[in-house]
């Protein structure tokens, strides 16, 4: 086995590539807003009880049902984030599950109003 096996071992040793059980109980505790309230656990996304990386943004359409259909249930909002003039954006640049949302229009549109339900 060469150097570059020992140096990215190493590497994956010291920034903890898995998340520890400890990490684990913390981010599934930590399940925010409609997904939390609802009783998802972390099999429900990660397909696992014990998750090593994030889940994708197919996980998120297997049950929201596509762009298309989030901006039309979002159109009555004044500023619908799901029919953007920048088109079509992936969920998680403003989607958090274990953290709170944090919208990317409002980066720009300071005077905004987004509220996670």
């Amino acid at each position: 086995m060469g150097r570059k096996f020992f140096a990215a071992l190493s590497l994956l040793v010291a920034l903890g590539a898995g998340m520890s059980p400890a990490q684990r109980e913390a981010s599934a505790a930590n399940i925010k807003g409609k997904h939390g309230s609802e009783g998802l656990g972390c099999a429900d996304c990660h397909k696992t009880d014990k998750p090593t990386a994030a889940a994708g943004v197919e996980v998120c359409l297997e049950c929201h049902e596509g762009y298309d259909k989030m901006a039309q249930r979002t159109k009555a909002l004044h500023n619908n984030p799901h029919d953007s003039h920048l088109g079509r954006m992936a969920c998680l640049k403003c989607h958090r599950v274990h953290a709170s949302s944090e919208y990317l229009c409002i980066e720009c549109h300071s005077d905004f109003e987004f509220k996670d339900k």
